[in-house]
């Protein structure tokens, strides 16, 4: 008799036969990978694959974060353009991480406003404080509160709760 072993998870080959990278992924790599490869050449161009081949061996929000992360690392000192650039290149990322395949004009509208509208919070916040540490202590207790609030308005919506109190 023969024993097959069975592999316990999924292993790499099979998450990549089951990913399906989405076109707005594609767009955001494209333009994320040539943003920094133009202001940082070699190492940006090392930054956008990284991202791409983080974007097909991963499900969810994996690449928007590694995107994330290597726009603070690269372009912490370079200007606002480049800087709004690659933002708006990580936001492809995050609407197909996102919604998928084809979202509608609707959820766009809405993932773009709040998307742009904690750009702008976190600009304001480290163009007027005077260390980024608070900046960013700042920006956690705003993310708390409004993570608290949706949270709230859910459990309300959903009737578990009235909106005068636990009851």
């Amino acid at each position: 008799m023969e024993e097959r072993l069975q592999l316990v998870g999924r292993s790499f080959r099979s998450t990549l036969g089951t990913n399906a990278l989405t076109p707005l992924d594609g767009v955001g790599v494209v333009l994320f990978t040539g943003t920094l490869a133009v202001t940082h050449g070699p190492w940006g161009l090392l930054a956008g694959l990284l991202v791409f081949g983080t974007a097909i061996a991963s499900a969810g929000p994996a690449a928007f974060v590694l995107a994330q992360l290597g726009i603070v690392s690269l372009l912490a000192a370079s200007s606002t353009w480049t800087m709004a650039l690659a933002q708006f290149a990580a936001f492809f990322l995050l609407v197909g991480a996102a919604y998928g395949r084809a979202p509608t004009r609707h959820q766009l509208g809405r993932l773009a406003l709040a998307y742009f509208a904690s750009l702008g919070v976190v600009w304001v916040l480290v163009n007027s404080l005077r260390w980024l540490w608070q900046s960013a202590l700042a920006f956690l207790a705003l993310a708390a509160l409004l993570a608290y609030a949706v949270h709230r308005y859910e459990r309300v919506a959903l009737g578990l709760v009235t909106a005068e109190g636990d009851r």
